[in-house]
């Protein structure tokens, strides 16, 4: 069964019948140090850890994922490490690299955080600002564009000049490891106002089109559209509120979604007083994972979608990740990112549909397994959560930057996790 038909509690999280056990919500601290792990709490290895690592020593060899790979397993609770493979060595984490992109995005902003695209008026022009919501749909603007244009009737108003703003994120640019190709099928330039699903080169444009379509239907006829920077001084007309960080968050995980995560990246940079670029979100990231102790030697992020090729991660510091998805410490900000992992044969990107978990030994962990995918024409990784035979959790990250057909690799990285779940 997968997750998604258990009980729930409050905000998403599983109800104490599911197969996971709730976990208690508890304040985050500002300053955030991961729980250390004394000596009493470090125990020897279970029973079930020494077999675990057994079976993995055996079958990283035979799982046909070449030799440029790096792994490791950690038992969440205590912090101790069961197993390893080159857990430092610095690879292409590919999309993997989406679970640092939403700690830092919940533990900066939190769960409830909501973003506003807003139509303005001042002097006879109104001006669509973004606030940077990769979510908004032709739906949302549609409704936008219909209060605006009944705000501006109710004050005599049937003609205005029309301004788009998306001056909140700094002009698109390619980050450091991206080709040009990736416009405009894989991500769009990252833009503070766009429509969901919309990837031409400028997104903002091609909304504000939209909105000035849905406001001449309404009685209000603009001009072209311009861009410019709203002034001070002007008059809210309409507004719309995004959905709920937690919801984004989730369905960025889900279903991968490069836009939403370079538009978390730059609003996690804002949260931090930071510039809205590449840099100044990465720079965000790199200093809330240092608050929660992350190893971050050989670690290296130029995006929050993990689609650069100079991006680096470590087996080491991706498992240390993926626990603080079930570390009972810090789920006040960070409960929605175990609701956004793809199950394992169930949602999201590792479903039947992509070919994940379908076939014996690995689908014995059908529904069992929670983790991000990441994958690049010669990355694939995986990185998240298992119960252990021993029930405790386990957090794990698998990696290999190689020239292996993706499958075949993924069936070997599926079959890991099997083993980490214990079910194999």
């Amino acid at each position: 069964m997968g997750r998604h038909a258990l009980p729930r509690g409050r905000n998403g999280k599983l109800g104490k019948s599911g197969r996971r056990a709730a976990v208690i919500a508890v304040p985050v601290v500002a300053a955030m140090a991961m729980t250390a792990t004394s000596a009493s709490a470090a125990n020897a290895l279970t029973a079930a850890d020494k077999a675990m690592a057994g079976k993995l020593n055996q079958r990283i060899g035979t799982a046909k994922l070449g030799t440029n790979v790096g792994g490791e397993v950690r038992d969440v609770a205590s912090g101790q490490k069961v197993w390893s493979k080159n857990p430092t060595k610095a690879l292409m984490p590919a999309s993997t690299n989406k679970l640092a992109t939403a700690v830092a995005a919940l533990t900066v902003l939190g769960p409830n955080h909501t973003v506003q695209t807003k139509a303005v008026y001042r002097s006879g022009t109104v001006y669509l600002v973004g606030g940077g919501d990769q979510q908004l749909s032709s739906a949302d603007l549609k409704s936008l564009a219909t209060a605006a244009a009944k705000s501006l009737k109710a004050k005599g108003l049937h003609s205005v000049r029309l301004m788009l703003d998306d001056h909140l994120f700094a002009a698109p640019s390619l980050a450091t490891g991206w080709s040009s190709s990736y416009y405009s099928d894989t991500v769009a330039p990252v833009r503070a106002l766009r429509i969901e699903g919309n990837n031409t080169s400028d997104t903002a444009l091609t909304a504000t089109k939209y909105f000035a379509q849905q406001l001449a239907a309404q009685g209000v006829t603009v001009g072209t559209p311009a861009r410019a920077k709203a002034p001070s001084g002007t008059t809210v007309v309409a507004t719309h509120t995004s959905k709920p960080l937690s919801t984004t968050v989730e369905y960025m995980l889900k279903h991968s979604d490069n836009d939403i995560a370079e538009g978390l990246l730059r609003l996690t940079a804002l949260g931090q007083g930071r510039a809205a670029t590449f840099a100044g979100g990465t720079a965000a990231v790199h200093a809330v994972l240092v608050g929660y102790g992350i190893p971050l030697t050989g670690v290296k992020e130029y995006d929050g979608s993990g689609l650069s090729r100079s991006d680096r991660m470590t087996a080491d510091a991706l498992s240390a990740i993926a626990a603080l998805a079930v570390d009972t410490h810090h789920q006040a900000k960070l409960w929605p990112i175990l609701q956004g992992l793809p199950v394992a044969g169930v949602d999201g990107t590792l479903s039947t549909s992509y070919g994940r978990f379908t076939s014996a030994p690995a689908s014995c962990a059908v529904g069992k397994v929670d983790a991000k995918t990441g994958t690049l024409s010669d990355v694939s990784a995986l990185a998240g959560v298992a119960k252990g035979a021993d029930g405790r959790w386990k957090s794990f990250a698998f990696v290999e930057n190689g020239t292996a057909p993706t499958a075949t690799v993924t069936q070997g990285l599926d079959g890991l996790a099997a083993t980490v779940e214990g079910c194999w």
